[in-house]
């Protein structure tokens, strides 16, 4: 490495003060250039973090699970919807089909529990959306 650099400085000195100011300058406006490269790389580095954030609370997992609730109908209109964040939060809907009403219903998940009583479909929609968080 000291012979690179020796036999470096050995060849600068051998350009004429106007090509060694030309390099010189070219060297500065290089150095200015990386300065500008890496604060923008810093500034990205912040927005990525930022969005990663962010992702942590969207809805990124689901599952649901379609049957019949009532004997009286067919079809798998009723159903259960899992949605869930990374943090296993979210929410759980559930819609009751039949010939004569549809009732929607709602509960909140917090970190892969649900404090009210489950039917069966929502445990397993719930199931489903917990195993493909990774």
């Amino acid at each position: 490495m000291f012979i690179f650099i020796k036999r470096s400085f050995s060849e600068f000195a051998a350009f004429s003060p106007a090509g060694r100011t030309l390099i010189q300058n070219r060297i500065k406006e290089l150095e200015g250039k990386l300065e500008v490269v890496e604060n923008k790389s810093k500034l990205l580095s912040s927005d990525i973090e930022k969005i990663f954030v962010k992702l942590s609370n969207t809805f990124q997992s689901y599952g649901i699970v379609r049957y019949d609730a009532f004997d009286n109908i067919s079809g798998m209109y009723s159903f259960s919807y899992a949605l869930l964040n990374a943090n296993k939060n979210g929410i759980i809907v559930t819609s009751l089909m039949s010939r004569d009403f549809t009732r929607v219903y709602t509960k909140e998940v917090s970190n892969g529990t649900v404090n009210l009583e489950m039917s069966p479909e929502e445990r397993k929609a719930l199931e489903i959306a917990i195993s493909k968080i990774s």
